[in-house]
C-alpha cells in the first residue's frame, strides 16, 4: 500500500508539473519547433549550436533537444519542492514565466522571418541585417 501511495504522489506530482509548463510546452517547444520549421524556408538558424546539430540530425533533433530541457525543468521542479524554503513558489513562478517569455520571443521571432524575411533581432539591431 505504502509504493502505491508513493507512486500515486509522484503522478499527482507530475501531473501538476505538467499543469504548471502548459506554456512552456505550448511555446518553448512546440511554437517555437514548428515556426522554426517553416521559418527555415526563410533563412538559417541563428543559434550556431542548434545550427550543427540540426544541419547532422535534422529538425527533429532540436525536438529532442527540447524534451531533455523539459527533463532538466523536471528535476529543477522536484529539487525546489522538496526544499522547505518559502520562496520556493516565487522561486517556481519566474523560472517558469521567463522560459515561457523566452519561448514567446522565439515564436514571434520566427513569425517575423516567416512574414517579414527578417528577425526582431535584426529589428532590434542586436544582429546585422
Amino acid at each position: 500500500m505504502l509504493l502505491k501511495n508513493g507512486v500515486v504522489d509522484r503522478l499527482n506530482l507530475f501531473t501538476q508539473f505538467l499543469a504548471d509548463i502548459k506554456y512552456i510546452i505550448l511555446f518553448y517547444v512546440l511554437g517555437d519547433v514548428i515556426t522554426t520549421y517553416h521559418a527555415l524556408d526563410y533563412g538559417l538558424e541563428e543559434n550556431p549550436f542548434l545550427l550543427i546539430l540540426m544541419n547532422e540530425f535534422g529538425i527533429w533533433s532540436m525536438l529532442i533537444m527540447k524534451i531533455l530541457f523539459i527533463g532538466i525543468i523536471y528535476w529543477y521542479y522536484l529539487t525546489l519542492m522538496s526544499t522547505e524554503s518559502l520562496w520556493k513558489t516565487q522561486l517556481w513562478f519566474a523560472s517558469r514565466s521567463t522560459v515561457s517569455m523566452v519561448g514567446i520571443f522565439l515564436v514571434v521571432n520566427n513569425l517575423l522571418v516567416i512574414f517579414s524575411k527578417c528577425s526582431l533581432v535584426q529589428i532590434l539591431g542586436i544582429t546585422p541585417y
